[in-house]
């Protein structure tokens, strides 16, 4: 876990080390679907953190806004329900992944960001899922590339075109090598972590640090649609505040396959 600090854009976050994953566990092979958010509103009645806040954080391609009334429904550009759901907060993605865990009687929740690099990485330990040159790109991941740079010609992007400036449907781009699509790209992802510093020595199942810092920031993986070449990398991270929301994070939910839920 981490990244070699020879690694282009390496950060000092990023200190690699070996890690140990001895218990089983699921990973949607999408990010959670506006479609499938939609559900949840409509059969529970939640208020998104955006919602109750009056207002969502949103980025236009220039800068960031504040938009009054906005939420995951509106998220400054066009989506369907295929598309990954955007303007979540760590608390929106937990409330989701509650409730489809009582409507299923299992356990479903984020992952720990030791289950979501391992994933990620699907057996590799290049700079991204399809090696270490990020040309060799193209069709993997919806970042910020040709397509946003025509838009916005300040993007700092990749050297192919994806065909998308904002968020593209899940699955519109190859899996890694195991099955997973959009591990890189289209949405930063959630973890259940507190975001602090990596461990030393051999780790077994971490669960990340056990408090926060002082906004309690949780850990996001994986990269957006905007982000640019060395902030999509495997072992790149990034961190907010559990009640941040932007047009450029959303989640992807974890399942333990043998816990059942008991319902008092």
């Amino acid at each position: 876990m981490g990244t070699p600090e020879q690694e282009p854009n390496h950060l000092a976050n990023e200190k690699p080390h070996e890690v140990r994953i001895t218990r089983s566990y699921l990973l949607g092979v999408h990010e959670v679907t506006r479609g499938q958010f939609r559900a949840f509103v409509n059969d529970s009645g939640y208020k998104t953190d955006a919602e109750k806040g009056g207002f969502a954080l949103i980025w236009t391609g220039n800068e960031w806004q504040r938009r009054s009334g906005g939420s995951w429904r509106d998220v400054g550009f066009e989506q369907t329900d295929d598309h990954p759901v955007v303007n979540m907060s760590w608390n929106d993605s937990v409330a989701f992944a509650r409730w489809i865990s009582r409507k299923e009687s299992r356990h479903y929740r984020l992952p720990t960001e030791a289950e979501w690099e391992f994933a990620c990485r699907a057996g590799t330990n290049t700079a991204y899922p399809w090696g270490d040159n990020p040309d060799d790109g193209v069709g993997f991941a919806n970042a910020a590339d040709q397509t946003a740079k025509r838009q916005f010609p300040h993007l700092t992007a990749f050297n192919w075109d994806d065909g998308f400036v904002y968020t593209a449907p899940v699955g519109s781009f190859k899996p890694n090598a195991w099955g997973l699509y959009d591990m890189i790209g289209n949405a930063l992802e959630w973890c259940s972590d507190y975001y602090g510093e990596y461990s030393d020595g051999v780790v077994v199942d971490p669960k990340g640090p056990a408090k926060g810092d002082k906004i309690g920031a949780r850990v996001l993986r994986g990269g957006s649609w905007y982000n640019r070449p060395g902030d999509i990398r495997v072992g790149f991270r990034h961190s907010h505040a559990a009640n941040y929301q932007l047009n450029v994070i959303g989640f992807r939910l974890a399942l333990d396959p043998m816990v059942a839920l008991r319902h008092e």
